[in-house]
């Protein structure tokens, strides 16, 4: 198992991402009382009507496994759900062949995207696997897709909720297929225990694909979350497999 990016804000920069930084979003604070370890941490304004962007980090050519370790923390004026973490799956070739393809159909040869969201239904609602992968469902028009929190292969153990004033650690391990089996798997753990699965399906059909980029993204939907509101962050691990623990 390799350490492929760790970022617990202590340099008081976000100079480590090369993609997505806002200042109107996204900031390093200092108080070592409210960090999770450390004295900083990374706090992310949603604006009303939008989101908190996102912050992407990339490790070309790629890997066949990844897991990404960090810590959320929703305050307790919280309202609706986000997308929390994502590793995506670009060409080896194309750094951004996976980025800002929502209702996009995977080809199998074009891209991927594994995330762990939280559902509108509640402040945040339950936490989810959300995938875009080849065999997806498509909508009523046949060619838009958006992404699934399964299928019907899942499988998801209460509770689900990350509550609101404290800090939650989230882990989530993906490991790709072998092009032409269906025997890829994602899975995540809230607070040290696993919560969601899901096995015996296909990210790609072939090897131009690997996951190589880890993405903070704080988006609410199209239509955006209802007022301003903060969301916080700290003590980010890319490593290549699961800590033995």
């Amino acid at each position: 198992m390799d350490t492929l990016f760790a970022e617990d804000f202590e340099s008081g920069t976000l100079a480590a991402w090369p993609d997505g930084v806002d200042p109107r979003r996204q900031r390093v604070v200092t108080d070592p009382g409210f960090a999770q370890s450390g004295s900083r941490y990374l706090e992310v304004t949603y604006l009303a009507g939008g989101d908190g962007g996102w912050l992407t980090r990339f490790f070309m050519p790629g890997y066949d496994s990844l897991y990404v370790s960090y810590y959320v923390r929703f305050p307790a004026t919280w309202q609706g759900g986000t997308k929390l973490i994502a590793l995506y799956g670009s060409r080896t070739d194309n750094q951004w062949s996976a980025l800002g393809k929502a209702g996009t159909c995977p080809s199998g040869t074009d891209f991927f995207a594994a995330m762990i969201v939280t559902e509108a239904g509640g402040n945040p609602g339950p936490t989810r696997l959300y995938a875009y992968y080849p065999a997806m469902a498509r909508e009523p028009d046949g060619v838009t897709c958006w992404g699934r929190y399964g299928d019907g292969r899942e499988s998801y153990v209460p509770p689900l909720i990350l509550t609101a004033g404290v800090w939650h650690h989230v882990e989530f391990w993906v490991k790709l297929n072998t092009p032409g089996q269906s025997n890829a798997s994602q899975l995540f753990w809230l607070d040290g225990e696993l919560r969601g699965s899901w096995s015996g399906f296909a990210f790609r059909s072939s090897n131009v694909l690997r996951l190589n980029a880890v993405q903070l993204t704080f988006n609410r939907g199209l239509r955006g979350g209802p007022t301003t509101q903060q969301l916080y962050v700290d003590h980010l691990v890319v490593t290549t497999g699961r800590p033995k623990t």
